[in-house]
This record gives C-alpha cells, sequence and structure tokens, in this order.
C-alpha cells in the first residue's frame, strides 16, 4: 500500500493501492493529496454551507437565494461564473494551467414540499419545505470541488464545469440548462454526478447503462353516445396489464415496465373520459411497444362506437444511462481513494425513483452514482423523499473525494 494513499485523506478508511498509470500516477496522486488537505481546511465551512442551504430550502423555480451563495462562493475562488442558466442555474468554469480535457460535475439545488418535522438541530426554517432528497448535499459537494480544484489550477490539465441545477424535482431543469448553453463554452468531453442512496457512508454505488428508468405519462381519452364505464374498465385493466414488475418488487433486474393510473375522470355528463397514468421503462424501445399493446384494444372499442385518442409523452423524467466505459474506469480511483470494498456493484433499477441528469448524458458520456449518507450507528436513514430522512455530513467528504478522483483520473488520461 503506497503511502501516499495513506496520507491521502483523512476521512478515508481502508484506502488501497490505485493501479498505476504509467508517469501519470504519482502527478495524479500528488493532485488528490493536495485537495485533500485543502478539503481538511475548509471542512467546518463546507458544513456550515450546507445547514445554511438546509435551513433556507427552496423549491424548484425559487433557488434564487441557493444560486447566489453558490455563485458568490464561486466567483470568490476564480472561476469564470454564469448564471441565470435555464432559470437560477449556475455553471462554473476552472481552467486549468495546462492544456487537456474538459470535465464536468452536477448538482441539482432545489428542495422539496414536506409537512414532516425535520429531526435535525439545523432544521428548515420554511413552513412545509425541506431538503429530504439530498440536494443540498449534492450542491455542497459541488462547492467542495471547486475549493479542491481550485487548490491545483496551474498543475491541472484540462478544464472543469460545475453544472448547478435548478428545478431538478419537476424534471424541468436539465433541459432548460441545455438550452441556454449550460454544456457550451467548453462543451465537456464527460460529466458525473452523484446522487444521495440509503447506503452506509463512505460506500459509493454504480452500474452500466440503465441506472434509473425513464418515466413518461400516458393519456387515454375516451368519447361515445353509450356509457363509457365498461370502455373505461377494460382500458384501464389494459394500461394495468402493462406492468412486469412483480407485487411489491421497490427495484428490479433487468427490463421492465412499471405503470400507474393516476386520475381517471369523466366529463360533458359522462360523454367524454379521460385516463391518465404514469409510465416507467428501463429503456426507450418500450414506450413504443406499449402503444402497440393498447393500440388493438381501443381500435376493438372504436369498433363498438367508442373513439379514442392515444397519447405518450416520452421522457418526461429521462433517467439515468450510464456509459459503460466511463463507469467501469471510474472503478479504479473511486477504489483507491474510498477502499477496495467501498465502490458497491449495482444489479437492480428502482421502480419508483428517476431523474433528469440523462438528458446531460444524451448530451455528453456521463456517470450517475448513488452516495451512501445513512449512519446506522445513529440512526440516520438517508432514503431519498422519506419523511424522517437524514443525510450524514461525513457523505459530502466521501463524494468530493470519489469525485475529484474520478475526474482527475479522466482528465489524466487527456480522453
Amino acid at each position: 500500500m503506497r503511502l501516499t494513499y495513506l496520507l491521502l485523506f483523512v476521512l478515508g478508511a481502508g484506502l488501497v493501492q490505485h493501479e498505476a498509470r504509467s508517469q501519470e500516477a504519482p502527478a495524479l496522486e500528488g493532485q488528490l493529496a493536495v485537495i485533500g488537505e485543502r478539503l481538511g481546511e475548509v471542512k467546518e465551512d463546507l458544513v456550515d454551507f450546507r445547514r445554511d442551504l438546509h435551513k433556507n430550502p427552496e423549491v424548484s423555480g425559487q433557488e434564487r437565494r441557493t444560486a447566489r451563495k453558490v455563485s458568490k462562493r464561486l466567483e470568490a475562488l476564480g472561476l469564470e461564473v454564469r448564471t441565470d442558466i435555464g432559470g437560477h442555474g449556475v455553471v462554473a468554469v476552472l481552467k486549468g494551467g495546462q492544456p487537456g480535457p474538459v470535465v464536468a460535475f452536477r448538482a441539482d439545488m432545489d428542495a422539496v414540499f414536506s409537512d414532516a418535522p425535520d429531526p435535525v438541530s439545523f432544521a428548515s426554517r420554511v413552513p412545509g419545505v425541506r431538503h429530504i432528497c439530498g440536494h443540498d448535499i449534492h450542491t455542497t459537494i459541488g462547492v467542495a470541488l471547486a475549493e479542491g480544484f481550485a487548490s491545483i489550477q496551474e498543475e491541472l490539465a484540462g478544464s472543469v464545469v460545475l453544472v448547478f441545477q435548478p428545478a431538478e424535482e419537476r424534471v424541468i431543469g436539465a433541459q432548460a440548462m441545455i438550452q441556454e448553453g449550460a454544456l457550451q463554452d467548453p462543451k465537456p468531453d464527460a460529466i458525473y454526478a452523484v446522487h444521495t442512496a440509503p447506503f452506509e457512508t463512505g460506500q459509493i454505488g454504480s452500474k452500466p447503462n440503465v441506472m434509473m428508468a425513464r418515466r413518461g405519462n400516458l393519456l387515454v381519452n375516451l368519447n361515445g353516445d353509450e356509457d363509457l364505464s365498461g370502455a373505461v374498465k377494460t382500458v384501464e385493466n389494459a394500461i394495468n396489464g402493462l406492468n412486469t414488475v412483480p407485487p411489491g418488487a421497490s427495484s428490479v433486474e433487468g427490463d421492465f415496465v412499471a405503470a400507474r393510473i393516476v386520475q381517471s375522470v369523466s366529463s360533458k355528463k359522462g360523454k367524454q373520459w379521460a385516463i391518465r397514468a404514469n409510465i416507467t421503462t428501463t429503456i426507450k424501445k418500450l414506450e413504443e411497444q406499449i402503444k402497440e399493446d393498447l393500440r388493438p384494444v381501443l381500435e376493438d372499442l372504436q369498433e363498438q362506437g367508442i373513439n379514442y385518442e392515444l397519447k405518450y409523452e416520452n421522457s418526461s423524467a429521462a433517467g439515468v444511462t450510464n456509459d459503460p466505459a466511463l463507469e467501469q474506469r471510474s472503478r479504479t480511483p473511486l477504489r483507491a481513494v474510498l477502499g477496495e470494498d467501498a465502490h458497491v456493484e449495482l444489479t437492480t433499477v428502482p421502480v419508483f425513483f428517476s431523474e433528469d441528469f440523462g438528458l446531460f448524458q444524451e448530451e455528453v458520456p456521463g456517470v450517475m452514482y448513488f452516495l451512501g449518507v445513512s449512519n446506522s450507528e445513529k440512526g440516520w436513514v438517508g432514503m431519498p423523499h422519506s419523511p424522517d430522512y437524514v443525510a450524514d455530513e461525513e457523505a459530502i467528504f466521501v463524494g468530493a473525494k470519489a469525485m475529484a478522483a474520478v475526474m482527475l483520473d479522466f482528465l489524466a488520461e487527456g480522453h
């Protein structure tokens, strides 16, 4: 075991030998050591930064204060900062002293509505709004990366882009930022992100290809002079029959379709009926298959005098599809800085959770990781969107170390 890794980060237990990449390895280790020292110097300040965000949460589209706090911090570090990108989005660029590729990190900033009590000493001051998905942790990791990379700017080969996204919970922020040039000038060669998860702090999980499923909205409008009740029941049964998820399963190995009817209402004295459903799928081609599966049922009703309209809104949430080569490559630096057992190789995809990070991945190859924030000894369970959500703040530094190692490893290869 190399001494440099023993000294690398005081918070990383069980560090193991890093696979050498010829002459780049010593330089990479030295840069990581400097970043680790800087994170140690600003640790207390970063915890205060996160707690301030937690005490002052802002829901999707209202992230003014959060964005202002982030942008001022990054400007003070000397980064080139653009604000109001796709709403209250912030994009910051740190150009290294040496030529090289461009690597990005995305953090989302918005909070969610929650009336449940906030079980921490720095509880939310905004009634009915809390950070129970971990976006305050994500944002603080982004700021920590700015601190770390700024400390090695002259030695850095390439550029780092930090993307702070609004409105992820409404799954509109990524698209808005992309449309307003968040991934341009410079365009990243790769993009990374983390999402808090109920693993123990110190663990980080990922898998190649689909890690979070796509989500779409299905709408079936029926109308006719006859009583529609029977036709409605037939369509509802057909939609429910699309499900391939075993009862009670929260995650599934392999491809799946999950269909959930969210509204079924009549209008015009029962002559019209609208049925809406959320559809979650692992791959895009299943969305087309859904329409093909429903069409024979609807055409049969049409022969009985019931007219129909079938609409499918693709990817209301784009999900997460990790680039296999980038995901595989990142396992070496992750295990080097966090420990051989720290990386969790995921095999299943959550049924009920999705994301819009996949829209960034459609523009730039990228990887998202599930970052453990639970602490079983203290009784903290970091299950996103649960009313008793609590994130261990040590995960900030685990996430920052992990992403710094992955991003530096990418830059060191020269892409």
